[in-house]
């Protein structure tokens, strides 16, 4: 079957758009332990689980992150209890830093407190 070639200009222009809305969520790990990440709708639905990363000195992009609210999770592997997360919609940038002996905790990269939600 042939597609006409203003079927192709359609298809073409509505993947344009949906690649120039896409939102970049960036998260620097700078936490001395093996830590699990995953993004939530922030009602428990998971939407991305890029599961255990060695989070010394390393990053994560997630390249389709939605328009509206989502949470970014963290816990060390050590104590799964030990949940934190920020909120944010569109592009943001978050820091994963601290170790286990003194404490750590999730920033916003432009911010110098901890998110608290």
């Amino acid at each position: 079957m042939q597609l006409s070639i203003l079927t192709h200009i359609i298809i073409i222009f509505s993947m344009i758009v949906h690649i120039t809305q896409a939102y970049t969520l960036t998260v620097e790990l700078n936490f001395v332990a093996v830590c699990h990440l995953y993004v939530t709708d922030c009602n428990g639905k998971v939407l991305r689980n890029p599961g255990w990363k060695d989070c010394s000195n390393n990053r994560w992009f997630w390249y389709e992150a939605p328009d509206s609210i989502y949470c970014l999770h963290a816990y060390h592997r050590t104590n799964p209890h030990d949940n934190r997360y920020c909120s944010a919609t569109n592009n943001a940038c978050f820091s994963v830093r601290g170790n286990l002996m003194e404490g750590w905790d999730i920033y916003r990269c432009d911010e110098g407190n901890p998110c608290t939600s």
